[in-house]
């Protein structure tokens, strides 16, 4: 079996778990709406499981695994886990410019006046916007 053969039969069994496990536990009923919560959830899941399928089933090449690629994306994928978990005990306004400047250096950017403006500009600008002139919550 390929590697995207296998894929696809995992993204199918998820979608059929997500669908009637977590789905019906997550999305509230609302009987008296035009357009039921649970609508565009299970159009999205639907589509898909029938996407995948049609995967699963056409002749596919064997693909060949970058192991370096791999590597980076889960440790990027990491680091925004482990920003988002300390943005809960630490707060938006200490969490929001390491998080900015992790990312833009993660791809690459190295201008000193963009990695000023991106890491700590704009986050802290985010924060004072929203958390003290609209007075809403972040974290």
């Amino acid at each position: 079996m390929s590697s995207e053969r296998l894929q696809s039969a995992l993204l199918v069994l998820g979608m059929v778990l997500f669908f009637f496990l977590v789905m019906p536990g997550q999305v509230d009923d609302i009987r008296n709406a035009r357009i039921v919560p649970r609508t565009v959830p299970t159009i999205a899941i639907w589509t898909i499981i029938v996407f995948g399928v049609v995967q699963f089933a056409r002749n596919q090449v064997r693909v060949t695994v970058d192991w370096a690629l791999c590597a980076r994306a889960a440790i990027c994928a990491g680091f925004l886990i482990g920003c988002v978990a300390a943005m809960e005990h630490f707060g938006f306004e200490y969490v929001a410019p390491a998080l900015a400047l992790g990312i833009m250096l993660g791809i690459g950017e190295r201008r000193l006046h963009w990695l000023l403006l991106g890491g700590f500009v704009i986050p802290l600008g985010v924060w004072l916007l929203v958390e003290r002139v609209l007075d809403r919550a972040l974290a």
